[in-house]
């Protein structure tokens, strides 16, 4: 035996500990018995394997029986889980008859301790370690530490566990370890095997001794005939086994010699064939290269195709990272949206369990109030008896408040009239005082009775109140009940529906059964049948394999068996997986039907269940019932009490006044000697006594009727009282059987506990006749792999005879193939030669393509950069555009600004057209004014010096106004400076064209301009010729506000032919060559200013009478129009 502080070392170590983290309530495991029980360490194995194969561990109670049965059940789940699971094998085992029998050893220690190292290296390597790993992630840290060394004895250290990777660095010494604790676990078992047999032999013994010594010696004597004869049997019978045997080992010994001579035979086949598969396979590799050839280039053409095909990808892998890009940002929207749905559920169903928790408080609640309305019906009908009662009392105060007045008068009256009186007057009085005395007591004792009575009366209405809140409350109970009922009633229909239902499917699966064992007959009869047949053929294939045998010369038959050998196999595969796939559909349809089984079984216990239910529902329905009447009755014999009673009052009411006027007080008639004295010695009483004797009968006869009255309420005071008793008895009957119930629910749940043992003994017995099953399943497909081995043999040798007589034809006709191919073979290397230079060829441009497909590739990757800048510069611009947008919103609100300003411009340049056209009409006129007055001087040469001076002023005048309007102009062009330059844009091309028409006009005019004044010189002095060279520079070409100014009217080519055929004709009519405004109806004139044009502005006319009025009424215009010039840098009006 282990002392006690090993038992604590090892319940306080790491394993333990270890144990007690995995289990969900860890104060399960407190001593060593919990752990010696094994319940616990299956707990945890189920936690590693939920599906053992082995159970049936049970609380063993102290029982080392069941101790035994539980280890042995964990250690084979154990060491199944190791080989099957984890595919390792475990060399050291505890002992379970140790660990049941003796626990608290220092073996049974040891084993315990291997138990729970094995069990550990389960949980580290199942599927579910990853919560054994937390669990030791919990401990502390030396603990830890413990439990990793723990786990390496059991992973690293091959001395519990061998595991398959670690074979081969198996040590020598551990393999002599191992072996030396195999050879001593032997030796033990078989030192316990001879003496177990040695215990049966010695019991047989003495069973035969026993047995010897009781029998006859005749009854020996049968017996040893009897076994000399079956002795004999069994001898000749191991004789004929003996010979089967020795012609079955000569059989085998001429088989083996026939086989070394096939054996032979096949490896000159080889030989053959070998040289045979050479050449062969030589000129295979001359075919297979001209294939490899032709596949490689039809692979070039793919290759460019799919180079295209790539190129044209590229252009989609654009698209589709454009489409991934905004499916990823729906992908963000829908997940935004997703969480703030999954939000408002989350508050949806937070509001929900608020609700339902509203509800229950609800519920809760209303079952207060109920019972509060109960109360306060209880306390009104108290208050309206107190009421009754404090009425009652008043009224009996103040009677017997006036009687004792009464009383005290009479008393009086006795005293005064007693001297005067006579000796009968004293003894009337006398008989009266005791009369009134008697009447004292009576109503003494009437109101005592009247006392107990109420006090009766009040405990019954107490009872009674109590009864009816009982009364409603069941009732409450009894509407529950109901509503019970009908969710049973509603239940149990729907339980036989599903009962009716399983009944059908049970049904169905047993016919499915039925007809599965069936079928399974006739399968098993025809496979029995199948095997005889195949007996027989066996038989006869041996006999042909003897001929089949020595006919097999070659090996080509062989190798034709052998595919059709794996041909059929694959078969055989295929066969073993139909017949695989079979029982699994036996096997889930038996699970069905058991399932089926159970949930019928399940059911009927539910109904049952439910039944039961009813029935006490029932019962307690009648219960109420019965409960109710005797209310009822109760009730009517309280009334019936009450009734009594008043007349008994009556009665003793009645009494009391007849003594009264008989004058016998009532304190003397309490002893019957004393009253007869009295009686006797009163003759008045004598005779009133005589009178009423009949009177007395009749009041003996009420008292008689009284006393019985008396007795009768008595006895329905204490029937009430038993009724009562009987009530709380019922109560404490009900209460009883509510705790019946409760043990009744807790013996269900502990036969459904055993219900549950016993399912998993069912389960057991399943998996053993399931694993009988697979035994038998296999021997059947054994038999048929030995049968279909057999009928492949059969026909392999069967055909070898044709395959070889076949083969011989073939092989001459592949060496006839082999010339023929040999000469096809020297045109195939000379095709070999050009196509291997066309390979060279197409693997250059092959290398040409790969390089540009990198090229392209890293083109592609730059571009996906490119792209990704592209991108980041895009979010800028984006950015950059929104503020762009915001500038553009201010420039919209400028250009709304300048558009109304610029209709203020076309106004002002409507008004500036129209001073225009006046000032062309009074250019008109000078110039009209200009020709007349030259030619009057040309004509009048005697007027000519005043008229020179007039010409002088006017050009004076003319030239100070050029001088004003240019530095207007001057001032408003440094004015113009300012504005942008987007007026230009129009202006500049209108100044480019009319440069052009204007310098051809200026030189035309020019030229016809001295061209007439040559003419004219000859006329002339140079005087005159100075005057027109000043009038030609000043006046034909000046115009206010320019250097050089052309007006010119129309078309360029109109103007020159007039201005060639007016110098031919007339010398005179040459400045209208330049500007032919004499015509009424001719083309708008065009003003063409070198450096800039003041338009709105008139200049100062010569001083004429006409011009000044003229000018007079622009200058008004001017005023009312006010000062809005447009002035146009090389412009053009």
């Amino acid at each position: 035996m282990a002392s006690v502080t090993d038992i604590e070392d090892f319940l306080q170590g790491p394993l333990v500990t270890w144990l007690r983290a995995c289990l969900d309530n860890s104060e399960r495991l407190t001593d060593y018995e919990d752990l010696a029980d094994g319940v616990v360490i299956y707990e945890v194995l189920l936690l590693i394997d939920p599906e053992p194969m082995y159970h049936g561990v049970i609380p063993s109670l102290g029982n080392p029986l069941q101790r035994i049965r539980n280890f042995d059940c964990i250690i084979k789940n154990i060491k199944t889980l190791y080989e099957e699971e984890l595919c390792q094998l475990v060399v050291l085992l505890p002992d379970s008859v140790r660990l049941g029998k003796e626990p608290e050893s220092k073996a049974g220690l040891e084993d315990m301790q291997l138990l729970l190292l094995l069990l550990l290296g389960c949980a580290v390597q199942c599927p579910n370690k990853q919560r054994f790993i937390e669990h030791i992630k919990t401990l502390s840290v030396e603990a830890q530490h413990c439990i990793v060394h723990c786990i390496k004895q059991v992973t690293e250290s091959q001395e519990i566990v061998l595991c398959g990777d670690h074979e081969k660095s198996l040590s020598q010494e551990q393999m002599f370890t191992h072996i030396q604790h195999l050879i001593k676990e032997r030796d033990k078992y078989l030192q316990v095997w001879i003496g177990q047999e040695d215990r049966k032999c010695a019991g047989v013994v003495m069973g035969n001794e026993r047995l010897n010594a009781t029998t006859p010696s005749g009854g020996e004597r049968g017996e040893s005939q009897h076994l000399a004869v079956e002795l004999a049997d069994w001898k000749a019978r191991l004789r004929k086994q003996r010979q089967e045997l020795e012609e079955k080992s000569e059989a085998l010994a001429e088989t083996k010699e026939e086989l070394e001579h096939n054996k032979i035979l096949v490896a000159k086949l080889r030989n053959e064939m070998q040289d045979l598969k050479q050449q062969a396979r030589a000129s295979k590799a001359y075919r297979d290269e001209v294939d490899a050839l032709r596949e490689r280039a039809e692979r070039c053409e793919k290759l460019e195709g799919e180079i295209t095909r790539y190129r044209d990808k590229l252009c989609d892998m654009e698209f589709y990272k454009s489409r991934v890009e905004e499916l990823r940002q729906d992908n963000r929207v829908l997940e935004e949206t997703r969480e703030m749905l999954e939000e408002q559920l989350a508050r949806a169903r937070k509001r929900g369990d608020h609700i339902i928790q509203l509800e229950a408080s609800i519920l809760q609640y209303k079952q207060t109030i109920n019972d509060l309305v109960l109360e306060r019906d209880a306390n009104q009908e108290k208050l309206q008896q107190l009421y009754e009662e404090n009425s009652q009392l008043t009224i009996l105060s103040k009677s017997q408040l006036n009687n004792s007045a009464y009383e005290s008068d009479h008393l009086e009256d006795t005293d005064t009239g007693s001297g005067d009186n006579s000796l009968s007057e004293q003894l009337t009085s006398n008989a009266q005082a005791r009369a009134l005395r008697l009447e004292l007591e009576n109503r003494r004792l009437a109101s005592t009775v009247e006392s107990l009575q109420e006090a009766a009366l009040q405990h019954t209405n107490e009872q009674i109140l109590e009864l009816e809140k009982e009364k409603k409350k069941l009732s409450l109970q009894v509407d529950d009940l109901e509503e019970n009922k009908r969710k049973l009633m509603q239940h149990n229909t729907e339980l036989e529906t599903s009962v009716k239902n399983a009944q059908r499917d049970t049904k169905k699966m047993q016919e499915l059964l039925e007809t599965l064992q069936h079928q399974l007959q006739i399968q098993s009869e025809s496979l029995s049948r199948d095997k005889q047949r195949l007996e027989r053929r066996v038989q006869e294939l041996e006999a042909s394999l003897d001929v089949a045998k020595a006919q097999a010369d070659r090996l080509g038959e062989l190798e034709d068996a052998k595919s059709k050998i794996a041909s059929l196999e694959r078969d055989v595969g295929k066969l073993k997986e139909s017949l695989e796939a079979k029982s699994e559909m036996l096997e889930k349809l038996t699970c069905e039907v058991e399932m089926n089984s159970k949930e019928k079984l399940d059911l009927t216990k539910n109904l049952e269940e439910a039944n039961i239910q009813i029935v006490r529902y029932h019962e307690r329905e009648r219960e109420f019932k019965d409960l109710e009447s005797r209310y009822a009755i109760d009730h009517k014999t309280l009334s019936v009490l009450q009734k009594d009673l008043v007349a008994e009052k009556l009665n003793t009411q009645q009494l009391k006044s007849s003594l009264d006027k008989l004058g016998l007080p009532v304190d003397k008639l309490s002893d019957p000697d004393n009253a007869l004295d009295t009686i006797l010695s009163r003759p008045e009483i004598l005779k009133m006594v005589r009178q009423r004797l009949s009177l007395d009968e009749t009041t003996k006869c009420d008292l008689s009727h009284l006393n019985e009255c008396n007795a009768r309420l008595e006895v329905n005071i204490s029937t009430l009282q038993s009724q009562i008793s009987s009530l709380t008895s019922q109560l404490t009957a009900l209460q009883l059987a509510n705790s019946q119930l409760v043990a009744e629910k807790e013996e269900v749940i502990k036969e459904l506990e055993k219900v549950q043992t016993d399912q998993v003994t069912l389960q057991a017995l399943h998996e053993q006749l399931s694993v009988q099953y697979e035994s038998q399943r296999n021997d059947k497909e054994f038999l048929k792999t030995t049968l279909r081995d057999l009928r492949i043999e059969h026909r392999n040798l069967k055909e070898a005879n044709e395959l070889l007589s076949s083969v011989n034809e073939t092989l001459t006709a592949d060496k006839d193939n082999l010339k023929d191919e040999s000469k096809s073979l020297n045109n195939l290397r000379a095709e070999h030669s050009k196509l291997k230079d066309d390979f060279r060829s197409l693997f250059t441009s092959n290398e040409k393509l790969k390089k540009e497909y990198r090229a392209l590739q890293e083109e592609y990757k730059s571009l996906r950069v490119e792209s990704g800048k592209c991108k980041l510069s895009l979010t800028e611009l984006n950015g950059e555009l929104e503020t762009r947008n915001d500038k553009i919103t201010g420039l919209e609100v400028q250009v709304s600004k300048l558009t109304s300003q610029c209709e203020m411009l076309t106004q002002i340049k409507t008004s500036f057209e129209e001073d225009r056209r006046s000032l062309m009409e009074y250019v008109r006129q000078l110039l009209d004014q200009y020709h007349e007055l030259l030619m009057h001087s040309l004509d009048d040469k005697e007027h000519y010096h005043a008229e020179e001076k007039m010409f002088r002023d006017k050009v004076n005048n003319l030239n100070r106004q050029k001088e004003k309007l240019e530095e207007k102009i001057m001032e408003h062009y440094f004015k113009l400076e300012s504005c942008p330059a987007k007026k230009k844009s129009f202006g500049a091309t209108l100044v480019k064209r009319m440069r052009k028409a204007g310098s051809e006009l200026i030189s035309k005019s020019r030229k016809s301009w001295h061209e007439d004044t040559a003419r004219k010189g000859t006329d002339s002095d140079t005087s005159l010729e100075e005057v027109r060279s000043r009038q030609a520079d000043g006046l034909s070409l000046g115009t206010p506000g320019t250097r050089r100014t052309v007006y010119y009217s129309g078309d360029e080519n109109n103007s020159t032919t007039n201005d060639q055929d007016d110098s031919k004709s007339l010398p005179s009519e040459t400045p209208r060559t330049s500007t032919p405004q004499h015509e009424p109806a001719g083309p708008p004139l065009l003003v063409y200013n070198r450096l800039t044009t003041v338009l709105g502005r008139n200049p100062t006319p010569p001083h004429s009478p006409a011009l000044s009025q003229s000018s007079k009424k622009q200058s008004s215009n001017e005023s009312k129009t006010g000062p809005n010039p447009v002035w146009f840098e090389y412009g053009c009006v």
